[in-house]
């Protein structure tokens, strides 16, 4: 694995930054992007002492311009990437969809499926001619089936969900593989900030006391577990394993995931 070039998308914070600290074990090199040119670079410094070389690159991955640009980047200094692991995603605030603004539903499309498909085709690029690669994708257990309030998060992560398959499907003659990881409840700074407008919401008398539901609702996570997941999936020992989509975690059950149903 030396000399295997990897790109994760929004590897900054949360199940990214997890999956790039483990794909680095492997060594060779981890290309990491994020919004924040900060995150993203610390994700590169992370990377490093476990080992891999690392380029950090500052992008906003719903610009296809700007992932253009990062793929000439990559190819220059790295040469064509291997791996392509798109976990970049926006969770817009909850709501019905009766008062849904367009531009939200608008945002999230372009953040969580746009930014799929635009480093999906540039990565297909270079993967083709080479007749070989990886690719997986990040979904969400909100994307197999509805939640109230959740319709543009939702909706996006269902058609990764499609997009991961077809994917698979028109490559395979080619030797690379789309898969879909669909966690459930990752531990991270998320939780943190859903569980804290849980207790407001708890102190407004608009929902159950948050000492009412158990502590964590369900068991959450670890963003490095992920990332096993997808260093198994693009290893030779996972190539028999194309188009799924794999659900990691615990499904939502409780009254808590009812409201938050990321939790």
């Amino acid at each position: 694995m030396s000399d295997r070039v990897t790109l994760v998308t929004g590897a900054g914070r949360g199940a990214g930054h997890g999956i790039a600290a483990a794909l680095a074990e492997e060594r060779g090199a981890v290309v990491v992007c994020d919004l924040d040119p900060e995150t993203s670079e610390h994700a590169a410094r992370v990377v490093r002492e476990r080992g891999a070389r690392s380029l950090s690159v500052p992008c906003d991955v719903s610009d296809e311009e700007q992932v253009e640009a990062m793929f000439t980047r990559i190819g220059d200094e790295f040469g064509p990437i291997d791996v392509l692991v798109n976990t970049v995603a926006w969770i817009d605030p909850p709501g019905p969809i009766v008062d849904l603004p367009t531009e939200r539903w608008h945002q999230a499309i372009r953040t969580n499926l746009d930014s799929v498909l635009y480093c999906t085709r540039a990565a297909l690029r270079m993967m083709i001619p080479r007749r070989r690669g990886a690719i997986v994708n990040i979904s969400s257990l909100n994307g197999t089936r509805g939640f109230p309030d959740r319709a543009s998060y939702g909706a996006t992560k269902a058609a990764v969900l499609n997009l991961t398959q077809t994917t698979a499907m028109e490559n395979r003659q080619y030797g690379i593989s789309a898969n879909c990881l669909v966690p459930g409840a990752i531990d991270g700074e998320r939780v943190r900030v859903l569980r804290e407008l849980m207790q407001q919401r708890a102190e407004t008398g608009t929902a159950a006391p948050a000492s009412s539901y158990p502590d964590p609702p369900v068991q959450l996570v670890d963003p490095e577990w992920i990332g096993r997941y997808v260093r198994f999936l693009v290893s030779p020992e996972g190539r028999h394993i194309n188009g799924q989509a794999l659900v990691i975690g615990e499904a939502p059950r409780s009254p808590l995931q009812a409201m938050f149903p990321d939790l």
